[in-house]
């Protein structure tokens, strides 16, 4: 089960790890079929935007502020009181906020309205003249990057521990007309390692260095990358020691294209490339974000309205459809919120969207019951091997022959249960024979016949963990 969902193999010959679909499920780290964890709400009562961007503001006294923005407005969490206070409103509207942080301030901006700062306490303009169109701040080794929407092959940087100061000074620019052979759009920058990456949509430029202009500059381009950029700003996430980003054919591991040069090796996004890239070609100028859940050994691609799920530990995706959500981030206590409409919600609590059901579907790939996918089976008993759960009711379909639509037969069976170790109020009462708190398996009929088989598990509720750990099945082999 660890091969994930999967649209590069025919129906004919998928190997039997991958799957046809994993709807709000993913492989576990035990290399089961696992239902997604669920979000709740962060603010109790509608903030009245859609939120599409935010940021955690982390000062050197350790106090940390949650910043969420959207329809011209940025706010300020209060996770204790469950409220969403408005820092500064009357912004551009469809602008997405762009932050960064250094010296105790936390630089915004959203590619229309003046260049901010904001103390903790007070939104400002940003002093030092920045550009007046940066739409995306980035800090790397003491400088804050700005890209500015008036000079789209322009990064602009400020001086060296000092936020403010754009002309003059240490600070300075890179112009890439003078490096890229053809025209491009600056989209992105991002720390990779130790490096710094300029992000286009048709180029990607590497430096190294700590010093970009001035006495002493000692920037140097490490590698030129032509004719794979980045789809749209905020489209990337480091992990580990590796970046993914999205790209017009799908998504793509920073570290193989650094290593190898070669843009056809290393696609993360190889499993499911047809429908990635359907959906990125359907959604162009649309929402992308990424996040990084480490608990989950994730990272989270949000393409629209859908996030697509890639555990790196399994290499495996999976996806997340029905939730509400126009952008999210992550933290450094390893939290991803979700930014949706008139709430935040943190992510990775119960197993329900902020007390709406998920809708779970795994659909297993087509099985032949011999080697030469000759002879017809009769499945008679199939059993799911479960991490014990709550009682909820997993309903299944069997389909044959490769038939897309029609299923042969329907069914249901309830979860298996255990005791829960925290109900628990005398442990010497516990029978360690007790067939209940031991049990783990499912068996469930099955009926119809055909040379293959497909199984469709589903199940819509608040319910988990869910998990499946191995499927088996009972079946008379016929004639041909």
């Amino acid at each position: 089960m660890t091969g994930g969902e999967a649209h590069i193999f025919s129906i004919y010959d998928m190997p039997y790890k991958y799957s046809t679909l994993l709807q709000n499920c993913h492989v576990s780290q035990r290399g089961g079929i696992e239902k997604i964890p669920g979000y709740i709400k962060m603010n109790a009562a509608s903030c009245g935007v859609n939120l599409t961007t935010g940021f955690e503001f982390k000062k050197t006294d350790g106090t940390r502020l949650i910043l969420p923005s959207g329809g011209g407005k940025i706010f300020k969490l209060d996770e204790g009181a469950g409220t969403l206070t408005a820092i500064k409103e009357s912004l551009d509207a469809s602008a997405k906020v762009s932050f960064a942080a250094t010296n105790n301030l936390c630089i915004m901006v959203n590619g229309v309205d003046t260049p901010m700062k904001y103390d903790g306490t007070t939104v400002s303009s940003l002093g030092g003249s920045p550009p007046a169109t940066a739409f995306k701040a980035h800090v790397h080794k003491g400088r804050v990057w700005l890209l500015g929407r008036t000079n789209k092959m322009l990064a602009t940087h400020s001086s060296l521990n000092n936020p403010e100061e754009y002309t003059g000074g240490t600070s300075g620019y890179i112009d890439f007309k003078y490096i890229l052979k053809k025209g491009d759009e600056l989209l992105d920058v991002a720390t990779y390692v130790d490096l710094l990456v300029f992000y286009f949509r048709d180029h990607i430029v590497i430096y190294s260095g700590t010093t970009p202009s001035g006495t002493g500059a000692d920037f140097q381009i490490v590698q030129v990358v032509e004719g794979c950029g980045i789809k749209e700003t905020g489209a990337i996430r480091g992990y580990a020691s590796d970046a993914a980003f999205i790209h017009d054919a799908g998504v793509k591991s920073l570290k193989q294209v650094v290593t190898t040069g070669a843009l056809t090796i290393g696609e993360i996004s190889e499993a499911i490339a047809p429908t990635i890239r359907s959906e990125i070609i359907a959604n162009t100028g649309n929402v992308y974000a990424m996040a990084h859940y480490p608990s989950k050994s994730w990272i989270m691609c949000l393409i629209n309205n859908k996030v697509w799920i890639y555990s790196y530990f399994w290499k495996a995706w999976g996806r997340m459809v029905g939730a509400d959500v126009h952008g999210l981030f992550d933290t450094t206590q390893k939290e991803v919120f979700l930014c949706g409409s008139n709430y935040l919600y943190k992510y990775g609590a119960g197993y329900d969207f902020a007390g709406n059901d998920i809708d779970l579907i795994w659909e297993s790939p087509h099985i032949a019951f011999n080697r030469r996918r000759g002879r017809t089976g009769y499945p008679k008993i199939g059993e799911v091997l479960m991490n014990p759960s709550l009682d909820t009711t997993i309903n299944y379909y069997s389909k044959y022959d490769y038939e897309p639509v029609q299923p042969q037969y329907y069914g249901s069976f309830t979860s298996p249960s255990s005791y829960l170790f925290d109900d628990v109020t005398d442990v010497n009462a516990i029978d360690p024979f007790d067939y209940v708190a031991a049990n783990t398996s499912k068996r469930f009929p099955l009926f119809g016949g055909g040379k293959t088989m497909q199984l469709v598990f589903y199940n819509n509720s608040q319910v988990g963990p869910i998990e499946i750990n191995d499927l088996l099945v009972l079946a008379e082999l016929g004639g041909y």
